[in-house]
């Protein structure tokens, strides 16, 4: 095998694994945002739900 024939494997093998990292980090990075996202919605319900049942008893009286 060739000198220029290992070097030019050796590169193309090099780009794979950049492409695979920055993927990865991509696929991370999407992954803690919709966690994050997740999060601040079931924060958003319970608030709303705790702020409905705060109300929910409300009772009329008799005015004199």
């Amino acid at each position: 095998m060739s000198k220029a024939i290992f070097e030019e494997m050796h590169q193309l093998s090099h780009n794979d694994d950049q492409r695979y990292r920055l993927l990865m980090r991509g696929v991370k990075k999407r992954l803690e945002e919709q966690k994050q996202r997740r999060c601040n919605l079931i924060e958003k319900i319970k608030y709303h739900q705790s702020y409905r049942n705060q109300y929910k008893n409300i009772q009329v009286k008799e005015w004199f």
